[in-house]
């Protein structure tokens, strides 16, 4: 037997029914908590959260765990209705009840959880305080999305389990002795991972920029959460961890507004004063006339005697953070120094070495 009819008696006001007609009425009874359930299921969905929606809220979240949640609480209020029309029906066997309030218990709390997790873009409110650039950042939203549900899966597994009867505590106890001993092994990944999410928030460089790490010089092509790639002149790529990033010092070229123009030029001992002060002169009035140039900060003086040469300092700014330009502008720079230098009839100096022979008498 399915349901116990024995000794089974239904009353309503000043009707009392046994046997089959009392298990007739219980299961129209049923059936008008399973048809509530969904009566109210449908007003869920056609009036209560269309009115809910149309509100203005305050907190940014509410609209998005409206939006999630609406068809798990439909789907909620339909089982809570078929939950409960089952457990008012005269089941035979004793242990059913206990197992269908385990089993609707697990299914409210999987719905639930399956709302949260269609709530993935309140973890992108996290970065509502952050500049545009990392709110835009796709691979930092990326992992906030997957933190989020891995724990609303985590969180809704554990507890569904819990009900279910199973022993949490003690897999929490081996799966943290597990998980030790996995973070040990995972020291640098971990680090790794921490760093990139620094990188991404801190935003020191980005995809396209010039940057230089350590021995290591070229233009960032990838950033994610264990490596930098980054490209350099000849086209090598080279990975960098996001650690030995985070510990070093980064030079970012793109974030310059000039790039420095400095060198020390040598000329021959031969040269007279008249020639070098005419020459600095000269060097002066074409880096000022430049239209590379950053004007005022153009310096052009005598420093020192070298071994071989009499060494000139020049310096100056040019008003570019593209290496490419950066080459040209040097380039024309470069020539009109030559150009002075064979106008003002200076030579270049070159290493050389004087060789003395003393005659001694015989």
């Amino acid at each position: 037997m399915i349901f116990s009819i024995r000794d089974l008696g239904f009353e309503l006001g000043p009707f009392l029914l046994e046997g089959w007609l009392a298990l007739a009425a219980r299961c129209v009874c049923a059936l008008a908590i399973f048809l509530a359930g969904s009566l109210v299921s449908l007003l869920l969905r056609k009036k209560i959260f269309p009115a809910l929606r149309g509100r203005t809220w305050h907190f940014a979240a509410t609209p998005i765990l409206l939006r999630s949640l609406e068809g798990p609480l439909e789907r909620m209020a339909v089982f809570t209705g078929f939950y409960l029309a089952l457990a008012s029906l005269p089941w035979a066997i004793a242990s059913l009840p206990k197992f269908l309030l385990i089993a609707y218990k697990v299914l409210m709390t999987l719905l639930f959880c399956k709302g949260l997790y269609q709530a993935s873009d309140v973890a992108d409110l996290l970065l509502a305080s952050c500049s545009p650039e990392i709110r835009s950042n796709k691979t930092l939203l990326s992992l906030l999305n997957t933190t989020y549900k891995v724990l609303v899966v985590v969180l809704g597994v554990a507890t569904a389990a819990q009900i279910a009867g199973f022993p949490i505590g003690s897999i929490v106890a081996g799966a943290g002795l597990v998980g030790l001993t996995i973070s040990l092994a995972a020291q640098e990944s971990a680090s790794n991972l921490f760093s990139g999410i620094v990188i991404l928030l801190d935003k020191p460089f980005a995809v396209g920029d010039w940057i230089t790490v350590g021995d290591v010089e070229g233009e960032v092509i990838d950033i994610n959460f264990r490596s930098t790639r980054i490209r350099s002149q000849d086209k090598t790529v080279s990975i960098v961890t996001n650690s030995k990033i985070c510990s070093s010092t980064v030079q970012n070229a793109a974030l310059r507004t000039m790039r420095p123009y400095k060198f020390t030029l040598g000329v021959t001992y031969n040269t007279t004063r008249p020639q070098l002060e005419q020459l600095m002169a000269d060097l002066k009035k074409m880096l000022d006339e430049s239209p590379y140039t950053e004007k005022g900060a153009n310096i052009v003086r005598l420093t020192s005697f070298g071994d071989s040469s009499i060494n000139i300092l020049v310096s100056a700014y040019l008003k570019t953070n593209a290496y490419a330009v950066f080459l040209e502008e040097q380039n024309d720079l470069n020539l009109n120094i030559m150009d002075i230098m064979q106008k003002d009839k200076v030579d270049f100096a070159f290493p050389s070495t004087s060789v003395y022979i003393e005659r001694s008498g015989s």
